[in-house]
């Protein structure tokens, strides 16, 4: 596999994939002798695309993806072109008249998470997610995997300069609110039902002080048991909800 392709597997990733992206397949591995009609549906789909498909043994697959749950087929696709600050100036104007909701990631470090957390992004029905170039996880083939299918449907905007992102937002009407612990305000206390960019920090630290001192205002997810935090997903899960839920009231 070359720098320019990802392999992309499990039957949710790839269904996406087919019905989104269909021009990025390269070519197909598929397990032989499987027995699934998803499979056969996606052999059927490939091959109406013209697509490369060879069979191979379970392990095969299996040592391709590092023992990942591949459940019997992988495509090698073109990577998708990733979309930069320009993109969010565009995303920007487009929605000045509506009611976005964006999500933006401080320095998530985990693919899991950052999958996860787009997955979550996608049901939710955010505007965008706008993550970091550096010192974070990026766009690969895990991601692509956790988010099953997401990244095929979520604007997702990498920066050079998250704070001056986030300066941007504000500028075209939109309220940022970054989870913070430490805040004396609960995410039920705000009003969501605005313009509203939700700001989730990364494994551990939390959100960077520059980050932070760019937020209208922080909120915490209150804390009942004893665990100290959630995890990035989870919580950003629980936040984009609370959005949903103000809105449809």
């Amino acid at each position: 596999m070359s720098k320019r392709t990802d392999r992309i597997f499990g039957l949710h990733a790839v269904k996406q994939v087919l019905e989104n992206s269909p021009e990025t397949i390269l070519s197909a591995l598929i397990q032989e002798s499987i027995q699934s009609d998803s499979v056969s549906s996606i052999h059927e789909s490939l091959n109406k695309l013209g697509v490369s498909i060879q069979t191979v043994p379970r392990p095969t697959l299996s040592k391709m993806v590092k023992n990942q749950n591949h459940q019997g087929v992988i495509l090698e696709v073109r990577k998708l072109a990733k979309k930069t600050e320009h993109d969010l100036d565009d995303v920007l104007e487009q929605n000045q008249d509506g009611n976005p909701l964006y999500l933006v990631l401080d320095s998530i470090q985990d693919p899991h998470n950052l999958g996860a957390c787009i997955r979550t992004a996608d049901a939710a029905g955010v505007t965008a997610v706008i993550i970091p170039n550096d010192r974070a996880a990026s766009i690969n083939e895990t991601v692509r995997k956790v988010a099953s299918g997401a990244v095929e449907n979520v604007t997702v905007i990498s920066v050079v300069n998250l704070v001056r992102a986030m300066k941007k937002i504000k500028e075209a009407g939109v309220w940022v609110v970054g989870t913070a612990g430490d805040a004396e305000q609960t995410i039920y206390d705000l009003d969501l039902k605005i313009p509203t960019a939700i700001v989730m920090g990364g494994e551990g630290k939390g959100m960077r002080d520059s980050v932070q001192k760019e937020c209208d205002y922080t909120a915490s997810l209150p804390i009942h048991g004893h665990v100290e935090s959630l995890n990035v997903s989870v919580a950003a899960g629980v936040v984009l909800y609370e959005v949903i839920r103000q809105r449809s009231i």
